[in-house]
C-alpha cells in the first residue's frame, strides 16, 4: 500500500542523497575534472602550509605523500578520458549502425529515392530505379532526369517543376510518365523538394518516385469503360429512332468511334458472289478521324473472299460468335498484307448476327498507337453489334412488308413475323382498319376478320389519344415512326401514306415487337449510369445531372448543397470480415441514405465507400438539419452476416455558388471538407472553407514526411508506468509512440496514427515499435533482475495483417523476451468484428504466451460477456469514465460494476488517466487492480523510466 505521507503527492519513495550525487555525476561527468583542478590549485596555493603540516603527521617522507597525491589526482582524469573515449566509440558504432540501417532501408524500399544537382543531373538513385524503369543506376548517374521523362510529357513536367524552382512552392507532387525499357513507359508519382545550402542557395532536388502504373491503368480502364457504355447506349437509341438504316448506321459508327477513341470504325457485310457463288465480304459503312485516310472507296476492300485473301481465320472465329483482336504485328502473314497498307496497328472486330446468321462484322482500327482492347470493352462492342443486327433485321422486315403490300399479297403477308395493317379515314375524320395480318396479329388476337372496319379507338382504346396525331400526320402525306406500348409490350410502328391521283387514300403500317431490344437498351443505359451493387446513380450520371442542376440554379438564383460522404474505417470492416460483407454494408448504407432524402434530392455512389448526396434549391438554414438526419441513420447497428457492425460517416459540405461555380470545384471542395471531418475525429461534418486547401496541402506534406519518418529516426517510444494499487510499486508500463518532426516538432499521435493507417505505413511502423519495445523490456528486466510487463497498442489494421503473429514471434525471439511479459492492447471496436479470423489470431497469440488487453473499454458498444469470448487477460477502463469521478455522475457506479464483473471473469482491471488523489482513493476503494496516469508520471523516455525504477530498489 502507499505510505500516508505520499498520498497527496508522488507515491514513489524520495530519492536519497546518494542517488542524487550519482545522478549528478552521471549527467555531468566533467565536474570530476573541475573538482580535481580545484584541489590541485588549493595544493599549489597552500603548498607550504600543507608541507609543514603533513611533515609532522606522516610516518613516511613527504615525497612519497606527494606521489600518492599525484596518483590520486590522475585517476579522475584517466576515468573521464576513458569515459569520453568509450562514448566516442559508442557514438561512432551507433552512427555506423544507423547508416547501415539507413542504407538497408533505402536499398530495399519499393519507391525510387533520388537526388539531382542544380542542373537536374542525377547524383543518387537507389536500386528501385532499375525495378521501375529497367535502366541501371550506374548508367544513369550524371545524366539529366528530363531524358527519362516520356517525350510527350517533358514540357508538362517542366511546367510542373517551375513553381518549385522559382520558390513559389515548398514541394512538387504530380503524376507523370517515365520511359521504361520494356513497356515503353510507366506512370510514376513524383515528390520533390529543393536542397538548399547554408546560405539558402539551390544546390539540387531530392525526393521519391512511386510506380503507380497499375493504378493509372485501372483508372483509364474504368474511364474507358464508362465512356464506351455511354456510346453504346447512345448508339442503341439512334438505331431505335432511325427511319433510314444507312444514315443510322453512319451515325452509330461515329458515336462508337469517338466513344472508343478508335481511329477508324466500320461495318463489313457478307454476301454471295453473283458468279462464283462463293461467300465474300465487302466494306459497307465507315467513320474515321480527320487525320486518318478513309478506306470506303478502297477497291481492295470490296468483294473480299475470306479464303483467297488469307483471312479464313476471321470467318471461323467471327461466325462462332467470338472476336478478333490484337496487334497487327502478331497476325498471320496474309492478314498483315491486307491491314498494314491501311496503317492499322491494332484492331478489334466483333460479329454481327441477323436472325442467328453471321451477317458481317463491326470493326475498330487504331493507326496511331498500339492499343490493347480489354475483355470488358469487347463485351460492350458485342452489345453494340447485337443492336446493329436488330436494326438490320427490322429494316429488312419493313422492306419486305413494303414490297408485299405494294402487290397486296394477303396470303404472303399472313406469314410475316411482324404485324402489317391498313387504315382508311371516314369523312368525319375517324380512322378504321381494313387489314390486320401477320404472325404478330395472330398473337394479339387481332386478325382482319376481327378488326375489319373497326375504328381506331375500338382497337387501341385508351392508347388512342397517344398515337392519333401520328395517323393524322400520315394522312397528310408524312411517314411516321413511333413506339407504342400495348398489352405490356413495346412495338416499333411505322406509317406510310398510299396515294391515288395525288391524294392519300389510305395508310399502310407495320409493327415490330422491340420489347427485348428496349430491355437491352435499358440494361446498357443502366450499366452506364447506375452502380450495379447499390442501384444508386454512379459518377457518370452524377456529373451529367449536376451540370443541369447548376444551370437551373444559375437561372433561378438558388443554392445547391453537395455532401461528400465517406464511411469511417470501412477498410478495417472489409478486411476483418470479407469483401462480401463489405458489399452488404455498402448496399445497406445506400438503402438508409435513400430513406432520409426526398424525391428531388439525389444520392450517388462515387466508388468504393464514397457517396454524394445533392440537395438542390436548399436553404442554408436547413442544411445542418439535413446533415444531422444522415448522421443519425448510422447510429443503429448494421446486421451483416450475423454480425452487428457499428459504422459511422464523415461528411464534407460545399455550397453552390459560394464554394465553386463548376462541378469539379464543388466536388473537390466537398471532398476536402470531408477529410477535415475525418481529421476532427470522424463521425461529424464540416463545411468547406478556403483555409482547408492549405490544411490539405499540410496533410499531404505530413503524409510524405510520415513515409520517411522511420528511416530518418524521427519516431521514438515513451513509457507510462502502471502501478499496482496493492503494493504501490511499478509493475509495468504502456509503450506509446511519438513522432518528432524535424521542422514541426512533436506531432500528436491522434494526428499522425490515423494517417499512417490510411496510407499503409502503420504496418512497418508497428513492426518497428514491437521490436523496439521488446528489446527495451528485456534490457530493463536484465538490469533489474525483475519481470516488468510492457504493453503495446495494436492498430485494428495491423490486427488484420496475415503475418502479425509471425512478426510478434520474431520480435520476442530477437529480444529473447518471455512472451508473458508482452501485453497487446487492442481496442474494443477491433474485437467487435467477431470473426473466425479474429478468434484464430487471438488464440495463436495466447498459445505462445502473449497477454491480451482490451483498451479504451466503454467507448464502444460491446459487453463484458462478449469480450470474455476472446479470453482477454486485462481490461482498461477508458479515461472518459475516470474524469467524472467525484462529479456525482453515474459513471462511478458503472466503474464499480465493470470492475466487479471483470473480476468475476478473472480479468485484471487497469484504470487509465488517473490525475487526482480523489480518483486514486475511489479506485482503491472499489478494488481496482492497477492504475496509470499523470498523477504518477507522464509518459517518459527509457532513461527517465530507468531512473524511476531505480528509486524503488
Amino acid at each position: 500500500m502507499l505510505k500516508e505521507e505520499d498520498k497527496m503527492n508522488n507515491p514513489f519513495k524520495k530519492k536519497t542523497s546518494r542517488c542524487k550525487i550519482n545522478t549528478f555525476f552521471n549527467k555531468y561527468p566533467y565536474m570530476i575534472i573541475i573538482l580535481a583542478a580545484i584541489l590541485i590549485l588549493l595544493l599549489k596555493i597552500y603548498g607550504d602550509y600543507f608541507h609543514s603540516y603533513f611533515r609532522e603527521l606522516l610516518p613516511f617522507s613527504y615525497s612519497k605523500f606527494k606521489g600518492i597525491i599525484d596518483w590520486m589526482l590522475s585517476i579522475p582524469i584517466i576515468v573521464i578520458t576513458a569515459h569520453y573515449i568509450k562514448k566516442y566509440f559508442a557514438t561512432s558504432r551507433n552512427k555506423l549502425i544507423t547508416e547501415e540501417k539507413y542504407d538497408s532501408v533505402i536499398n530495399n524500399i519499393k519507391e525510387v529515392v533520388f537526388q539531382t544537382d542544380k542542373n537536374g543531373l542525377w547524383t543518387f538513385l537507389n536500386p528501385a530505379w532499375t525495378e521501375v524503369t529497367g535502366f541501371g543506376v550506374e548508367e544513369c548517374l550524371g545524366t539529366s532526369f528530363i531524358d527519362f521523362v516520356y517525350p510527350e510529357d517533358r514540357e508538362k513536367n517542366r511546367a510542373l517543376f517551375q513553381p518549385l524552382i522559382e520558390g513559389k512552392k515548398d514541394y512538387c507532387r504530380h503524376e507523370i510518365r517515365y520511359i521504361n525499357k520494356e513497356t515503353e513507359f510507366c506512370w510514376v508519382e513524383v515528390f520533390a523538394r529543393l536542397i538548399l545550402d547554408d546560405k539558402g542557395n539551390i544546390i539540387g532536388t531530392a525526393g521519391t518516385l512511386m510506380d503507380v502504373t497499375i493504378r493509372k491503368e485501372m483508372e483509364y480502364q474504368l474511364r474507358d469503360r464508362e465512356r464506351i457504355l455511354k456510346g453504346v447506349s447512345k448508339a442503341t437509341a439512334i438505331l431505335l429512332r432511325t427511319m433510314e438504316l444507312d444514315d443510322g448506321l453512319n451515325q452509330v459508327l461515329q458515336v462508337l468511334g469517338k466513344a472508343t477513341k478508335a481511329d477508324r470504325s466500320y461495318i463489313f457485310q457478307n454476301h454471295v458472289h453473283p458468279i462464283s457463288k462463293k461467300l465474300i465480304v465487302s466494306h459497307k459503312y465507315e467513320w474515321c478521324n480527320q487525320d486518318i485516310e478513309p478506306q470506303a472507296d478502297n477497291p481492295d476492300l470490296q468483294e473480299i473472299c475470306y479464303y483467297s485473301l488469307g483471312i479464313m481465320r476471321w470467318y471461323d472465329t467471327l461466325s462462332s460468335g467470338k472476336e478478333v483482336k490484337g496487334f497487327v504485328r502478331d497476325f498471320p502473314d496474309g492478314e498483315r498484307l491486307m491491314l498494314e497498307p491501311q496503317g492499322v496497328k491494332t484492331l478489334a472486330i466483333v460479329p454481327i448476327f441477323v436472325d442467328n446468321s453471321f451477317w458481317g462484322f463491326l470493326g475498330f482500327d487504331d493507326c496511331t498507337h498500339n492499343r490493347e482492347w480489354t475483355n470488358s470493352e469487347v463485351a460492350l462492342l458485342n452489345t453494340a453489334a447485337a443492336s446493329i443486327g436488330g436494326a438490320i433485321k427490322r429494316s429488312q422486315d419493313e422492306k419486305q412488308i413494303q414490297i408485299l403490300l405494294k402487290n397486296d399479297f394477303k396470303q404472303t403477308v399472313q406469314n410475316l413475323q411482324n404485324l402489317v395493317f391498313k387504315c382508311r379515314r371516314t369523312p368525319e375524320n375517324e380512322f378504321y382498319f381494313t387489314l390486320f395480318e401477320g404472325r404478330l396479329a395472330d398473337k394479339l388476337g387481332l386478325t382482319t376478320e376481327r378488326v375489319y372496319e373497326r375504328k381506331l379507338i375500338s382497337v387501341l382504346k385508351d392508347k388512342t389519344n397517344k398515337v392519333k396525331h401520328h395517323f393524322v400526320s400520315a394522312f397528310e402525306g408524312n411517314i411516321c415512326n413511333f413506339e407504342l406500348e400495348y398489352d405490356d409490350k413495346i412495338y416499333y410502328t411505322s406509317l406510310s401514306p398510299i396515294y391515288h391521283n395525288n391524294e392519300v387514300v389510305e395508310i399502310v403500317g407495320s409493327a415490330t415487337d422491340i420489347t427485348n431490344l428496349k430491355a437491352a437498351e435499358e440494361k446498357v443505359r443502366y450499366m452506364a449510369y447506375y452502380d450495379t451493387l447499390t442501384g444508386l446513380p454512379n459518377r457518370a450520371f452524377f456529373r451529367e445531372q449536376l451540370g443541369y442542376l447548376i444551370s437551373h440554379a444559375n437561372r433561378n438564383n438558388t443554392s445547391i448543397a453537395i455532401l461528400f460522404l465517406d464511411l469511417d474505417r470501412f477498410k478495417v470492416i472489409n478486411d476483418t470480415l470479407d469483401h462480401m460483407a463489405g458489399d452488404e454494408l455498402l448496399k445497406e448504407t445506400a438503402n438508409r441514405l435513400k430513406r432520409v432524402v426526398n424525391d428531388d434530392d439525389m444520392v450517388v455512389r462515387m466508388g468504393g465507400d464514397e457517396f454524394i448526396v445533392v440537395f438542390p434549391e436548399v436553404e442554408e438554414g436547413n442544411i445542418t438539419r439535413l446533415v444531422q438526419k444522415i448522421i443519425e441513420v448510422f447510429k443503429d447497428a448494421f446486421n451483416i452476416k450475423e454480425h452487428e457492425i457499428f459504422a459511422s460517416t464523415s461528411i464534407g459540405i460545399s455550397l453552390f455558388p459560394d464554394d465553386g461555380r463548376d462541378m469539379d470545384s464543388l466536388i473537390k471542395n466537398a471532398e476536402t471538407a470531408m477529410y477535415r471531418a475525418k481529421d476532427n475525429g470522424r463521425n461529424n461534418y464540416q463545411f468547406y472553407t478556403e483555409d482547408m486547401n492549405r490544411k490539405a496541402l499540410e496533410r499531404l506534406g505530413m503524409e510524405n514526411s510520415l513515409r520517411r519518418a522511420l528511416e530518418k529516426n524521427e519516431l521514438f517510444m515513451v513509457y507510462q508506468p502502471r502501478i499496482s494499487l496493492e503494493t504501490g510499486k511499478i509493475i509495468g508500463a504502456e509503450a506509446l509512440l511519438r513522432w518528432k518532426h524535424t521542422k514541426l516538432g512533436l506531432i500528436s499521435p491522434g494526428e499522425f496514427i490515423p494517417i499512417a493507417e490510411e496510407i499503409g505505413t502503420i504496418h512497418s511502423i508497428g513492426k518497428w515499435a514491437l521490436e523496439t519495445v521488446c528489446k527495451q523490456a528485456k534490457k530493463w528486466n536484465d538490469l533489474l533482475q525483475a519481470e516488468l510487463k510492457v504493453s503495446v497498442n495494436i492498430s485494428a489494421i495491423q490486427f488484420q495483417k496475415d503475418d502479425l503473429v509471425e512478426i510478434i514471434k520474431n520480435a520476442l525471439e530477437a529480444a529473447q523476451l518471455k512472451p508473458n511479459l508482452l501485453e497487446l492492447e487492442i481496442t474494443e471496436n477491433t474485437i467487435m468484428q467477431k470473426t473466425e479470423r479474429t478468434l484464430k489470431i487471438i488464440k495463436e497469440l495466447k498459445a505462445i504466451g502473449v497477454e491480451i488487453s482490451i483498451d479504451d473499454f466503454g467507448t464502444g458498444f460491446s459487453s463484458l460477456s462478449y469480450i470474455k469470448e476472446f479470453d482477454s487477460d486485462n481490461l482498461k477502463i477508458d479515461k472518459s469514465f475516470i474524469d467524472d469521478i467525484g462529479s456525482g455522475s453515474s459513471n462511478e457506479s458503472i466503474i464499480g460494476a465493470i470492475i466487479s464483473m471483470a473480476h468475476s471473469m478473472k480479468m485484471t482491471v487497469v484504470a487509465e488517466g488517473v490525475e487526482t488523489n480523489q480518483q486514486l482513493e475511489f479506485l482503491r476503494s472499489i478494488d481496482c487492480d492497477e492504475v496509470q496516469g499523470y498523477f504518477f508520471s507522464k509518459p517518459i523516455l527509457p532513461s527517465e523510466f530507468m531512473s524511476l525504477l531505480a528509486t524503488e530498489l
